[in-house]
């Protein structure tokens, strides 16, 4: 019985056509961008003076970078008055916010992210600005559904898609430009309006590819979506639409295996359950997330993926995308994934740190004499963020920062979740 695909290390990217130019704002717009740019002087001096941010929700249209750009240098301590607004500028804090609700991230921390990115401070200004350059390309994108969805390989339309909507929905937020958020909607409701059922799931065994994909990829709709909640993108139809789509199409899919597939339908369902409000449904994905820690060695191996033969190693670090993934939703939401241990003993912490030892020196890996290295994932930035454990650093900057690149919902993890490094 397969258990994945053959090359869990493999990333996709699409090269989009260049954007239609954009039109010159209205007097009204041009009026607006001024009184924002006046804001992000007071912001940015005072991110200078006291160090980063803590903000109360700003609605998406407000979003404090819209004008700015990241490599430009911070702005001398300003003297004007800024007008008071209902979407107020973050005020001043010594720390992000805290992890509250969203998934991987809310518009509290991408707007604070954003202030931050414009300060110049690392690691968000390279973030910022490397999502940006992305989105400017990817805004032309159309989105390419399928009416019956079957994933054949670990690339293709759905893949891309996803990732698309998610990237664009991430870039609305951070700069308040409204043709992001109206691509990500568009992205979304074209699978959500075309797509009516699945072919050759395999839910139960390892032999296709669909369940496995949907698994790892389909978040990426329900992360977007989020981002665009209140913000008039997604009306009450369209968004009445994406629910009935993902109960019905999505959920199903679900794998079921107890290995990494399992683990990326596990991650699926716990999207899902929550964005649709089902607590059983939420609650019995954890319960699942914790069977398939229950099977973690007592030193931190995965059994099922370090028996793959030369892929083991890429195959664990595939199972910890989403375990570690459901951890910090789950934190999100009041429960403690972080420090359960498995009844073999083993735990996420544990897990992640076997990882990180052969990814310094695979020479020492136990279970063949062949295993393929491949590039450390989003994971780790996650994964620093929570332990800032200075095993990880060295992982964490390799790819810094992480972006488009990735197969799963798992990406742009320094724009969500990155630290600086040694804090």
């Amino acid at each position: 019985m397969a258990n994945g695909p053959l090359d869990p290390g493999a990333v996709t990217t699409r090269i989009p056509t260049p954007p239609a130019p954009t039109p010159p704002p209205s007097r009204w717009g041009r009026r607006f961008v001024g009184l924002v740019l006046a804001a992000l002087v007071v912001a940015v001096g005072a991110v200078l003076a006291t160090g980063p941010l803590s903000s109360p929700t700003p609605s998406p249209s407000s979003a404090i970078v819209a004008s700015a750009s990241p490599s430009a240098s911070p702005p001398p301590s300003p003297t004007l008055t800024v007008p008071p607004s209902p979407s107020a500028i973050p005020s001043p804090s010594p720390s992000l916010p805290p992890p509250v609700g969203g998934y991987l991230a809310t518009r509290d921390d991408l707007v604070a992210r954003a202030v931050l990115a414009v300060a110049g401070k690392a690691p968000y200004r390279a973030a910022v600005a490397d999502l940006k350059a992305w989105a400017r390309q990817a805004v032309a994108r159309r989105p390419d559904p399928a009416t019956r969805l079957r994933i054949k390989g670990t690339e293709g339309p759905f893949v891309d898609d996803t990732a698309t909507a998610y990237g664009l929905a991430l870039t609305y937020v951070i700069t308040g430009d409204k043709k992001y958020g109206e691509a990500a909607a568009r992205f979304i409701m074209a699978w959500v309006d075309t797509t009516t059922s699945t072919r050759n799931t395999c839910r139960n065994d390892g032999s296709c590819q669909t369940s496995l994909i949907i698994g790892r990829t389909a978040p990426g709709f329900v992360f977007a979506a989020d981002l665009l909640r209140d913000s008039g993108l997604l009306d009450s139809a369209a968004e009445g639409r994406f629910r009935t789509w993902l109960r019905k199409v999505i959920l199903p899919t679900a794998s079921e295996l107890p290995n990494n597939w399992g683990d990326a339908g596990t991650f699926m369902r716990v999207a899902v359950t929550d964005y649709l409000g089902d607590k059983a449904g939420f609650a019995a994905a954890l319960e699942k997330w914790r069977s398939l820690m229950d099977l973690v060695a007592a030193d931190g191996h995965i059994p099922l993926e370090v028996a793959r033969g030369s892929a083991g190693m890429g195959y664990t670090q595939e199972a910890l995308d989403y375990k570690v993934a459901v951890a910090v939703i789950a934190a999100r939401r009041g429960v403690d994934l972080w420090s359960y241990v498995g009844k073999d003993g083993g735990s996420l912490k544990r897990a992640v740190d076997y990882l990180a030892r052969y990814m310094r020196n695979k020479s020492g890996w136990p279970w063949t004499n062949h295993v393929r290295r491949r590039p450390p994932s989003d994971m780790w930035e996650l994964a620093y963020a929570r332990w800032h454990d200075s095993d990880y650093r060295r992982l964490v900057n390799e790819r810094r920062p992480y972006g488009a690149l990735g197969h799963s919902a798992v990406r742009w993890t320094t724009v969500t979740n990155g630290v600086p490094i040694g804090a």
